[in-house]
């Protein structure tokens, strides 16, 4: 790269693997209203990984990053953590439920709680993360 020069807008890339994550979640979703529960387990399995994944990174590598150089992120920073955590437990309860009873009510039920939930922190980490990520040149590896 050259000087300061930015060749990717992170905060827009992240958008963009938001709405991937949107899209698997209602394409979860979908599935727990038709036939299939064998492709259903599959596809929420690849889905809470996926995410559980991208969340770690984050509070591993992003979140200090941002901390470090924006301190006026602290409580943002904060809640995202604190967010992430509770999709975590979700997402757990979710895969305890397909062991249990496949695609029963109980897993519908606890895949809109964590539509809920996710699809909240989403919008706001894109509002409050965005516009500081498309101003930076780099990001630290592992993110």
């Amino acid at each position: 790269m050259t000087g300061d020069r930015r060749l990717v807008a992170w905060g827009d890339e992240l958008i963009k693997l938001h709405d991937g994550f949107r899209r698997d979640l209602a394409a979860l979703r979908a599935g727990l209203r038709g036939p299939g529960g064998g492709e259903l387990r599959t596809h929420c399995l690849a889905f809470c990984d996926a995410l559980h994944a991208h969340h770690e990174g984050e509070d591993a590598t992003l979140f200090p990053h941002l901390a470090a150089g924006h301190p006026d992120l602290a409580e943002v920073l904060r809640r995202l953590g604190a967010e992430h955590r509770v999709v975590a437990r979700l997402l757990e309860r979710v895969r305890r439920l397909l062991d249990e009873e496949g695609a029963g009510e109980g897993v519908a039920d606890e895949v809109e709680r964590l539509t809920r939930e996710l699809e909240a922190h989403l919008d706001y980490e894109e509002e409050h993360l965005v516009p500081v990520l498309n101003r930076m040149t780099a990001l630290p590896d592992g993110v």
